[in-house]
């Protein structure tokens, strides 16, 4: 598996608090199968000012020569990534080059505030598809515009943005609401990743063997490689993400779920 969500980096944001909390984390998400993480610490303007530089990469260089060190985690292959606050600069820092995309591809990482205003929001995702990048939703079963009609996640999806689910999400541990809504994500093949979002190595942990046993027998086998393999990879290469039933030479294929019209989107 590859996990493509996940604060691994140690002392820059609200994930690991220090250096052996990572290579507990790595030893967890090594032992349970996962290959490959992109690791992703927040990025918020006047929170975690993790924008791009030297004092990055040396976060980077840091975690990954910890993990390099030790026989148990040294297969693990950590790749540069961020997860990107929506807010009025994020268009503007990623013009000045403060902020990044997943590993060397032109996927972008981007969440927002749980009570964000969906149209602010949308606002932010289509500047940035402007500029060339390829805009991934972070864990929007967690956001309460999704709770009040998750028919604006499947505009998002016809806007040309992907969703990845939280796998925590799935099993309930954020609660029921968002797991109804992950859970009619998956049933409409809406979602295309699901991903850890892994803080430390006690309750937000990067191993998603239960979740990946949970969709394949669920859904199917196809699918759950889809969402915690096929398709990571597909980002770490820089290859159009595919949703569910869909072959790579194949069309564009859509959600079950009927998308909203301008009308109801914009509430006229």
């Amino acid at each position: 598996m590859i996990d493509i969500h996940n604060h691994i980096v140690w002392g820059i944001d609200d994930g690991s608090d220090s250096e052996l909390t990572s290579f507990e984390m790595g030893m967890i998400a090594a032992s349970s199968g996962i290959t490959d993480i992109i690791a992703t610490p927040h990025c918020i303007p006047g929170r975690f000012e993790n924008y791009c530089g030297p004092e990055f990469d040396a976060a980077f260089s840091a975690l990954r020569s910890a993990l390099g060190a030790e026989k148990a985690t040294s297969r693990l292959k950590i790749h540069r990534g961020m997860e990107v606050f929506a807010c009025d600069s994020t268009p503007e820092d990623y013009d000045n080059g403060m902020i990044c995309c997943l590993g060397e591809s032109n996927y972008m990482l981007v969440e927002c505030d749980f009570d964000e205003d969906p149209w602010f929001f949308r606002d932010v995702l289509m500047a940035l598809k402007q500029r060339g990048i390829r805009p991934i939703i972070a864990h929007p079963e967690r956001y309460y515009f999704a709770h009040d009609s998750i028919r604006y996640l499947f505009d998002l999806v016809n806007m040309g943005c992907a969703l990845q689910l939280d796998s925590d999400s799935i099993i309930g541990e954020f609660g029921s609401t968002c797991r109804g809504v992950a859970l009619e994500l998956l049933s409409s093949s809406a979602a295309q990743l699901v991903a850890s979002d892994a803080h430390d190595q006690i309750s937000r942990i990067p191993d998603m063997r239960a979740v990946a046993d949970y969709v394949a027998q669920r859904f199917s086998y196809n699918y759950a490689s889809l969402l915690f393999e096929d398709n990571p990879r597909r980002i770490l290469n820089n290859q159009t993400l595919l949703f569910r039933g869909q072959s790579p030479n194949g069309g564009r294929a859509r959600p079950s779920s009927r998308y909203m019209s301008d009308e109801e989107y914009w509430g006229i």
